[in-house]
């Protein structure tokens, strides 16, 4: 069963392009302001996250979907040659 609020953020996803991470991190934040999905307090906030990849060398940022309790993780690490990642742990059943 899909649910409503997070199937297009199911994925697990890299992002090779500043392009494509612009958009998606755009995306997350309309997502978070709206509800959908929900950010918990982690090692760096999604405030901290600037489109123009300004950020701090260490990224972990932890969210989660309030209706299925899918929860998703996004990093990025300066220091190893590894393109951003946005990686999806699935709910246990409830």
């Amino acid at each position: 069963m899909t649910c409503k609020n997070c199937t297009s953020m199911n994925q697990k996803r890299q992002f090779p392009s500043k392009g494509e991470l612009t958009r998606f991190l755009r995306r997350l934040r309309t997502l978070v302001e709206d509800g959908r999905i929900v950010e918990f307090p982690s090692f760096t906030d999604l405030a901290d996250v600037e489109d123009d990849a300004s950020w701090p060398d260490v990224i972990e940022c932890q969210f989660g979907c309030p209706d299925c309790g899918t929860e998703f993780t996004f990093k990025a690490n300066s220091h190893h040659n590894k393109a951003p990642q946005w990686l999806p742990k699935r709910a246990k059943l409830r």
